[in-house]
């Protein structure tokens, strides 16, 4: 379901439940106050059955990690599950945590991030989480969590980061350096001499497979497009559009593996005569034939991004992103809101159509 102008008022509280992660709990309240047969009773019916299926997903995924932990004899102190989401956080004892990773790690989930020699050192000593992903029909995610000990709040404000654990791969040995590089790491991103982007675009997330085609009626995708997928992962939205509207699609990924994964995609499709995947940096891209962008990026990422694309887009373009959080302060108010519900998955997709003045 797609839920637009149609019903503002209904769209709203769905965008605002999607958003403050209380979806869940509008869908049960809907259901008790309306009518079953009213726009709000069907709507919540089927919000309710989207939030169960997802949920339900939750624990089974819950059941396998804790009993496969357990195996391990690594004792699981809590688990929290999003009835919207496909995310878990993991609770263990900091001795158990490395243990706990490498049994997460060992079950197809992947890490973002990871260092070794004394950033690796430092980072066991002063982290309290880790976050994982596996691909499926959607990325579940799981935050492995541990309790440190207490922490002053001088350590709490100037202990490292991974974006400190970054910048240099120092000895083993050398682990405790890393709180002294954190001051030079931002004196030097204050100057301009560093990015202080700190991998905004990880961890990866794959739009799930349920909402392609409902992102695809979003954006008015039509064979005659030109599909434009800034960061594409393993390709399944550009190969998808490709394969549905019979358009033609331009994946742009950084990641040599994911780029690889979305090349075999299209040609195991049949459809890499429309879809190029090009292994590069989207900033550098023409993008002067593309009419459709989808974006499904962190909000720190999108508010640079979207003014960006805004400029560079020809004259009707569409931009099309997607995240259940709302908008980052830094991006521009969209043309058009869209609650979007399905089977399996939900989010809200903005949409922007590019107009030139004059």
């Amino acid at each position: 379901m797609i839920h637009g102008s149609e019903n503002p008022e209904l769209r709203d509280e769905l965008v605002a439940a999607i958003q403050s992660d209380t979806l869940s709990t509008w869908a049960d309240r809907a259901i008790a106050s309306a009518r079953p047969d009213s726009d709000s009773g069907r709507v919540a019916a089927s919000v309710h059955s989207t939030c169960a299926t997802i949920r339900a997903s939750n624990e089974r995924e819950r059941d396998r990690l804790v009993e496969e932990l357990n195996e391990a004899s690594i004792g699981v102190a809590a688990v929290a599950m999003s009835h919207q989401r496909h995310t878990l956080t993991i609770d263990v004892a900091v001795a158990d945590a490395p243990r706990a990773l490498s049994v997460l790690l060992g079950r197809g989930y992947r890490v973002s991030r990871s260092w070794t020699g004394g950033a690796r050192a430092s980072f066991w000593r002063v982290a309290d989480a880790q976050l994982l992903t596996r691909d499926g029909a959607a990325t579940t995610v799981v935050r492995l969590r541990w309790r440190q000990r207490s922490r002053s709040r001088l350590h709490r404000v100037f202990g490292p980061t991974s974006a400190d654990w970054d910048v240099v791969d120092l000895p083993e040995s050398l682990w405790w350096v890393y709180p002294a590089i954190r001051p030079a790491r931002l004196a030097a991103e204050r100057l301009g001499l560093r990015s202080s982007d700190h991998s905004a675009l990880e961890p990866f997330l794959v739009t799930p497979h349920g909402l392609v085609g409902a992102l695809l009626d979003v954006a008015s995708v039509g064979r005659d497009d030109v599909v434009f997928d800034f960061g594409c992962g393993d390709g399944r939205f550009v190969v998808a559009a490709a394969e549905a509207r019979g358009c033609r699609s331009i994946g742009v990924e950084q990641s040599p593996e994911l780029w690889a994964a979305a090349v075999e995609r299209a040609a195991t499709a049949e459809v890499a005569d429309r879809v190029r995947i090009v292994n590069d940096d989207a900033a550098r891209m023409d993008l002067s034939e593309v009419t459709v962008v989808v974006l499904f990026l962190p909000m720190v990422v999108a508010s640079r991004v979207v003014p960006d694309l805004l400029v560079r887009l020809p004259q009707g373009a569409r931009i099309v992103l997607h995240e259940q959080t709302a908008l980052a302060p830094g991006v521009p108010a969209p043309d058009d809101v869209f609650a979007v519900v399905v089977d399996d998955a939900v989010t809200v997709a903005h949409r922007w159509v590019v107009q030139r003045d004059g």
